[in-house]
């Protein structure tokens, strides 16, 4: 029979750290100090063989579950709706309102998690991202690689843009908003890559941007891609995206990954008519939320 244990020592984090992300392992290690992170472990015969790691918001109003793993060969076995559970009644107890557990679909065990979510009565996935992989070889064969910037436009990088302009985005979103929430740049700045973040100014003003991200030696991710509403039909976006692969593939980083948000409906429709056939493969990252 299974056991439950709540992991809140730093010698037991040793133990449990392979049932989650190496992205969370530092955080895992750090449940002595830090309460906003909650880990219960699964073992059968002092085996560990299961996990769950949740951090808490620091208003402690909601959290999030980061990783939820049970080892393949006790499966079915109940010990996933166990750290499920009990890792909400521990987040009810500490006050939160509401848990959200995020996760991208093309690996085993989705169909599973998502079965496991129904049951314990949480709201059914909503689609977050397309997430696209892809090599800049392959992705240098489809047309629309041609795209050319008009002179009217200035391409810079990101790094580059200036405190006034960043001002006036701030100044012009509170006004008259025109920047999806999920799509602000400043969310995406940190460890941002310098080497093809780029921004768009035309007639003075900034009016997009792609932000990029190093996740391995050998890929960057293109995090934010956004073009001001009424250039996006002028392929603008999908131009200033052009020139960040051409800069990425100058110096032979081979691998992309393109994250584009389901409400950016533009990059969306253009990755599912344009970009899917010089894709490698690509995943969703969805999201279930449950309320106490």
């Amino acid at each position: 029979m299974y056991e439950l244990t709540r992991i809140n020592k730093f010698g037991q984090t040793f133990l449990y750290q392979s049932l989650t992300f190496p992205l969370f392992r530092s955080k895992l290690r750090t449940v002595e100090l830090h309460k906003s992170i909650v880990a219960i472990g699964a073992s059968y015969l002092n085996k560990p063989v299961g996990l769950v790691l949740a951090e808490i918001s620091k208003d402690c109003y909601s959290a999030e579950v980061l990783s939820l793993f049970v080892k393949p060969n006790y499966r079915g076995q109940g010990i996933g709706t166990a750290l499920l559970t009990r890792i909400e009644k521990v987040l009810s107890l500490r006050g939160c309102q509401e848990v959200e557990l995020i996760y991208t679909t093309g690996r085993s065990g989705i169909l599973e998690l998502e079965s496991l979510l129904r049951k314990c009565n949480w709201t059914p996935p909503e689609s977050r991202r397309l997430i696209c992989h892809t090599t800049t070889n392959k992705i240098a064969k489809a047309p629309w690689m041609k795209l050319k910037m008009p002179s009217s436009y200035q391409i810079f990088p990101w790094v580059e843009i200036t405190q006034a302009e960043r001002n006036r985005i701030e100044y012009q979103q509170q006004q008259h908003p025109w920047i999806d929430p999920d799509l602000v740049p400043w969310k995406y700045e940190k460890k941002l890559e310098p080497l093809n973040s780029l921004g768009l100014r035309y007639r003075g003003q900034v009016v997009g941007w792609v932000i990029t991200h190093r996740i391995g030696s050998d890929t960057i991710r293109y995090s934010s891609m956004f073009v001001r509403k009424d250039l996006q039909k002028r392929a603008r976006g999908m131009t200033l995206v052009v020139n960040a692969i051409q800069l990425q593939a100058q110096v032979n980083i081979p691998k992309c990954v393109f994250s584009v948000q389901i409400t950016n409906t533009a990059m969306s429709n253009f990755v599912k008519k344009h970009m899917s056939p010089y894709l490698t493969y690509f995943e969703e990252s969805r999201k279930s939320l449950k309320t106490f």
